[in-house]
């Protein structure tokens, strides 16, 4: 077990993922910092590979943009 850590400044995806995190019983914590929503989620490996497709899924990622 170790901690991973995501932030966002989307209330909605900040919803969603404690809603996530909740229904698949991975221990969380989260606090607001500014304008951004912090986790530390505490989970193993299998966790963790169900949090990165959750996020992969429910996230944008632009390659190479400024």
């Amino acid at each position: 077990m170790k901690y991973y850590n995501f932030d966002t400044m989307f209330i909605s995806l900040a919803t969603k993922t404690g809603d996530f995190l909740r229904d698949n019983n991975i221990y969380f914590e989260i606090s607001k910092n500014g304008k951004y929503y912090h986790f530390e989620i505490l989970t193993d490996a299998a966790g963790a590979a169900l949090i990165n497709n959750f996020l992969d899924n429910n996230t944008i990622y632009c390659k190479g943009v400024i």
